[in-house]
């Protein structure tokens, strides 16, 4: 930002993307991810870990800050991919390896995804590293958890919202992750809300422009999500200088409340072009069973070009779609009826 912004200091301090210097209402979290990773310091190998929690409390921003940390005093490699995005085996592999440094021009299905296993495992033997799966709850195949716990010098920082994430995962894979440390993250209350937003003002909003009672409202707002306090935050803060303000008033904030990207609509953007379709195929109609929405969903793929998928993918998008409130459902197994959330 130029020296004539009266409102935002630093903007990339206002987005839910930002790594702080330092982490407010975590100690323990902190603490716990910190030794279960501390072995690599001494060149052993660390322990996996699995974060869960609601939305926006933390377990992402809290695994990039540890990584962060380690890598100012480790040589360490490090690898952040988000699931709902890269979904299979092969789009985390290979996004895994450019993560790494390796730059290639490969064809999706071109090159098998043993090749990029066995290229991971040759860029590894040398090295130790740290992968974050986000939103490990959407993954497509749980393979590749046992594919990259198998690898020497792997560990595996897991997030996800809910503790039975992985439940239904081969009992092999279980087995892999049973030793794991469970971390939980609890949701804020509104003081520690409030908290995290003033110290995201002190870092990204010039001095004297919001007032703390502003900032009590967005907190209390926001449900304990803090990624929401922190849109809001930002909302405010680009309004307020583009209308060239000098102060940010609380109408911008009563306005960015009400209006505040829902998760479903955070969400759309992210869906993979199956869960598109079957959106796609629910609008305009009241419900259909569970068996009508994989033959069209099928129908359609082929004549989109797309990959069919097999029922337990299928199952496994809609309860998804379910789960993150685009799609409602009612009735057990394959008598289950499916409709657009209202």
């Amino acid at each position: 930002m130029n020296g004539e912004n009266k409102i935002i200091r630093n903007l990339e301090v206002l987005t839910e993307h930002f790594i702080p210097s330092r982490v407010v209402h975590r100690d323990g979290q902190l603490k716990a991810i910190r030794d279960d990773l501390k072995p690599i310091l001494n060149e052993m190998n660390a322990r996996n870990v699995f974060l869960y929690g609601s939305p926006g409390t933390g377990k992402t921003c809290m695994a990039r800050y540890v990584l962060s940390e380690l890598r100012e005093h480790a040589p360490v490699l490090t690898s952040y991919i988000n699931c709902w995005k890269c979904r299979s085996r092969f789009k985390i592999l290979f996004n895994i390896l450019q993560d790494f440094g390796m730059r290639f021009s490969v064809h999706r299905r071109g090159q098998p995804t043993d090749e990029l296993l066995e290229m991971l495992g040759k860029k590894l033997k040398d090295s130790y590293c740290v992968i974050i799966l986000d939103e490990a709850d959407q993954l497509e195949d749980a393979r590749i958890l046992y594919d990259l716990t198998n690898i020497p010098k792997v560990s595996i920082i897991l997030i996800a919202n809910n503790e039975t994430a992985l439940y239904d995962a081969e009992p092999r894979i279980r087995s892999r992750l049973m030793s794991s440390d469970r971390i939980e993250f609890p949701v804020y209350n509104d003081k520690e809300i409030f908290d995290i937003v003033k110290d995201r003002t002190e870092w990204g909003l010039i001095p004297g422009i919001i007032k703390n009672s502003q900032l009590e409202s967005i907190a209390k707002a926001c449900n304990g999500d803090a990624r929401v306090a922190i849109n809001i935050l930002r909302i405010v803060s680009e309004d307020s200088e583009n209308q060239d303000l000098d102060s940010i008033p609380d109408k911008l904030i009563k306005n960015a409340v009400s209006n505040v990207t829902s998760k479903k609509e955070r969400r759309m953007e992210d869906l993979n072009p199956h869960e598109k379709l079957i959106i796609k195929i629910l609008k305009g109609k009241k419900s259909l069973d569970s068996g009508s929405v994989y033959r069209e969903l099928q129908e359609l793929a082929e004549k989109q070009g797309l990959e069919k998928i097999v029922d337990r993918t299928f199952r496994k998008y809609m309860d998804g779609l379910v789960k993150h409130g685009f799609v409602s459902s009612a009735g057990q197994s394959r008598w289950r009826i499916y409709s657009l959330a209202e």
